[in-house]
């Protein structure tokens, strides 16, 4: 019982689903098309979903691969090698989307300046991480409104046929809209 006489609320333990990170076709993809875009320097938060993606890029010596221990830091460091010309990327999870908001804010609404990023989209529907279901849900109800409110133009991608496609069309609208843009992927990119 708890102190107000109620039972307490048992959530159910979920397992961890096998296939909930990033898979070695899609990892291929993503790079190659990051290089074909000349992308070259690339900002990672680790998480868990796209470890094995920020892991191979940091093996991979044409990028240069900077680990962040904060979100808004990602952000930034993004935005100045941008003004500097550098064609860069911030791989992140929504987490670190939903906590960097005020950076990303910034770098939209007062200075306009182009930060390509890609976030796991934790939340979406079909997400059998293992976490619980209420943050699961707490992101699927804020993450593309928070990115409407801040008028950042975002994507969901589901589907590997997409992807390269995606990459491509977003990174150049990025540039062109002189404006933060995300890439939110789930479905088979993420399990």
């Amino acid at each position: 019982m708890t102190s107000l006489g109620a039972p307490p609320i048992v959530r159910p333990v979920l397992s961890r689903s096998e296939g909930t990170k990033v898979d070695q076709e899609t990892i291929a993809t993503i790079i190659r098309t990051l290089k074909e875009e000349q992308i070259d320097l690339v900002v990672t938060l680790p998480e868990e979903p796209t470890s094995p993606l920020t892991e191979a890029i940091r093996q991979d010596a044409h990028f240069t691969s900077v680990t962040v221990a904060n979100e808004s830091n990602g952000i930034s460091l993004c935005a100045g090698a941008s003004l500097g010309g550098r064609r860069c990327v911030f791989i992140t999870g929504i987490a670190g989307l939903l906590v960097g908001t005020w950076s990303l804010a910034q770098m939209e609404v007062l200075y306009g300046i182009p930060v390509f990023i890609m976030a796991s989209y934790r939340g979406d529907i079909g997400d059998r991480s293992g976490i619980s279901g209420a943050q699961l849900f707490m992101f699927q109800q804020l993450a593309e409104p928070m990115l409407q409110t801040l008028r950042v133009p975002h994507r969901v991608i589901k589907k590997r046929v997409d992807l390269e496609r995606e990459i491509r069309d977003s990174h150049f609208a990025c540039r062109e809209y002189g404006t933060p843009l995300v890439l939110l992927l789930t479905g088979e990119i993420l399990w």
